[in-house]
């Protein structure tokens, strides 16, 4: 197979000249095109929102900090026999916005998606722009269609994940800089740059848009003086961020800000782990085979991306230059960056493969209208491509929407008293009104001296392909388990959640 000369970035490619008087490529005409294919995108978003996906794990924890954030309290619901502490895992920027947007539509996990779908819709709006302005509108109409019509963003993105919102910061950043290098000043650049800390500071995770604009700019070779500005004001915006919050959060003997975020970005770094890492290539083919196999044509379209994005690196290093690279140079560098930092690190698979999987597509797509196929075929290839995501997303609407999670908040609350103590996981625990001990320490609720007589204790456990309660080491969790006795289960295609009533004294 053998690839056209590639325009440099902004500039119209051959074919695009000889076919930019066609009736149907005029910008007007596909301006409105694009604009039938947001709606129908959108629309398949809102499709039955509420229902599937079932609630997902950090959905609750968002929603429960969004709330309190309502209240005046940045935290999550209080743990038993810990001392207070506020939700710093994540910056706060995304729940401050959540809890304003509760406040006009209602706390709920439905009003949170949609607000992530909206903010997919902005940031689909967005990334059109960008693929118009580097490859112009033709391309930019072609490539974006399966990206709309993917099952697993047509998945993912009606989840209320903070990652919907932080890719409409990183899309606008990626715009910005492609400004600047088509009409390159230091305003410009520094625009940018704050775009790109903005990103950074939005969600630790959306600092590898430094990188991605890093690698573009070696790749490039040029505007080195607007490109420093750039990072200058990356990192100043970064820094200035840090500084308020530790002046902020940090205070004598409770260095909140600074430990809770240690904690994310060892995991970024592959240091530390949570509960549902994916650690192996095993554990991935695992989690597919025996929950999202129905999403093996995204995988499929990821990884034909990373061989293409391969082969233009094999062919850099042949030509001891970054020329085979350089008319892809801003999504092959986005691409790349992505691979490498969420590749090695140790981060749970759903939010984060949003991260990769969009400039992964943003660069295959437009791979595949510039090679030297017939019309007919690369519109075969693409459509099949739109349509296999179309079946994927429509199996997860009817197999992932058993909703456990939904269906553990009720229960508690109706069959279990206010009173009593409930041992489970954070997740479940941010969803229910019983004071509550974490199952990493759960000897409060083991001994607690002011816990009202006759009352019984519960563990709420929680199972999944990745993870499961009873791998903790606390000694305290084990021996309420020796003498508990299971009272209810319920499974679905996200997890499994077991009621356990524990019988007297452990």
């Amino acid at each position: 197979m053998r690839a056209t000369t590639i325009a440099p970035p902004g500039q119209p490619s051959r074919h695009q000249a000889s076919t930019a008087g066609r009736p149907w490529q005029r910008p007007g005409v596909i301006t409105l095109a694009f604009a039938a294919i947001l709606a129908a995108g959108i629309a398949l978003r809102l499709w039955h929102l509420a229902l599937s996906p079932a609630w997902q794990w950090d959905e609750t924890v968002y929603w429960r900090v969004a709330v309190n954030v309502q209240h005046g309290m940045l935290s999550e619901h209080p743990l038993r026999g810990v001392a207070w502490t506020p939700f710093l895992y994540q910056p706060p920027f995304y729940l401050l916005l959540l809890a304003k947007w509760f406040s006009l539509t209602g706390a709920t996990i439905y009003h949170a998606r949609i607000l992530g779908v909206i903010m997919t819709a902005g940031m689909l709006i967005a990334l059109f722009r960008l693929l118009w302005k580097i490859h112009g509108p033709a391309i930019a109409l072609v490539a974006i269609t399966p990206i709309v019509f993917d099952g697993w963003l047509l998945y993912i993105e009606r989840i209320s994940y903070i990652e919907n919102a932080l890719m409409l910061v990183i899309v606008i950043a990626m715009l910005l800089y492609q400004r600047a290098l088509e009409r390159p000043s230091w305003q410009r650049f520094a625009l940018a740059g704050a775009a790109i800390g903005a990103a950074a500071i939005f969600k630790q995770t959306g600092a590898y848009v430094l990188l991605a604009a890093l690698l573009c700019w070696l790749i490039l070779r040029r505007d080195h003086r607007g490109h420093l500005v750039m990072v200058g004001v990356a990192v100043t915006v970064i820094v200035a961020y840090v500084v308020v919050m530790i002046r902020m959060y940090n205070l004598p003997g409770h260095p909140w800000f600074t430990s809770q975020s240690l904690v994310q970005i060892q995991r970024v770094l592959g240091i530390q782990q949570s509960g549902g890492t994916l650690t192996s290539p095993g554990k991935l083919a695992h989690l597919l085979a025996a929950q999202y196999g129905i999403f093996v044509p995204s995988l499929l379209c990821a990884f034909a991306a990373t061989l293409i994005a391969l082969r233009r690196l094999l062919a850099c290093y042949r030509a001891r230059d970054w020329l085979p690279a350089r008319g892809n140079a801003l999504f092959f560098a986005w691409l790349a960056s992505g691979v490498v930092v969420f590749g090695l690190s140790s981060l749970k698979f759903p939010q984060y493969f949003v991260l990769i999987l969009v400039p992964a597509y943003c660069f295959l797509w437009t791979e595949v209208t510039r090679w030297n196929w017939r019309s007919a075929w690369k519109a075969a290839v693409i459509g099949t491509a739109a349509l296999a995501g179309l079946g994927s997303f429509a199996l997860a609407v009817s197999s992932l929407s058993a909703n456990t999670l939904a269906e553990v908040q009720q229960y508690a609350a109706t069959h279990i008293p206010r009173t009593s103590l409930v041992v489970t996981e954070q997740t479940i625990g941010d969803l229910i009104n019983q004071p509550w001990c974490t199952v990493e320490y759960a000897e409060p609720c083991l001994s607690s001296p002011d816990k009202p007589p006759k009352t019984p204790t519960y563990v709420i456990t929680w199972t999944t392909y990745l993870q499961s309660s009873f791998s903790t080491n606390d000694p305290a969790f084990h021996e309420m388990m020796r003498v508990a006795v299971r009272v209810i289960t319920f499974s679905g295609a996200v997890g499994t959640a077991t009621v356990w009533r524990v019988r007297g004294r452990p």
